[in-house]
């Protein structure tokens, strides 16, 4: 009995927590169900490659998508991903949260956001995590 209780505690303890959570502001204007052209607003401390991979993202699900600093983003922009992550070094360096939010291109603060969390978060894989965000996004501002 006593291995059994040991193995299933190791199980629950590796496993990791992820919790996906999401918020939109229904009063808002912009629909990103309407919008074809997005920009992503790249951090100044982005180490990781997230922009591009947030680009990548949306290029597959068919939408025209490019990535800077705000001093790049073009006229024709209908909407602006933004994004926070956050990265953990436990015996190699990984990510533990990532944000996103969507906003109008004059907007201040983002009208619609999703954010992944997992406490372990050794084997993800950064493009995987942003997919699954970028639709989750995507659904959350209908």
């Amino acid at each position: 009995m006593k291995p059994v209780s040991l193995l299933l505690l190791l199980v629950l303890t590796l496993s990791g927590c992820t919790a996906v959570t999401t918020h939109a502001d229904k009063d808002s204007k912009l629909h990103l169900a309407a919008c074809r052209r997005f920009f992503v607003l790249v951090n100044l401390n982005d180490n990781h490659g997230i922009a591009p991979s947030i680009v990548r993202a949306l290029k597959a699900r068919g939408f025209e998508a490019d990535s800077g600093p705000l001093t790049m983003l073009p006229d024709t922009a209908q909407a602006v991903v933004v994004y926070d992550d956050k990265w953990a070094w436990d015996f190699s360096t990984h990510m533990v949260q990532l944000t996103l939010g969507a906003q109008a291109p004059a907007a201040v603060r983002p009208f619609a956001t999703v954010s992944y969390q997992k406490n372990i978060a050794l084997s993800t894989q950064l493009d995987d995590v942003v997919g699954q965000l970028v639709g989750e996004l995507l659904a959350v501002a209908k």
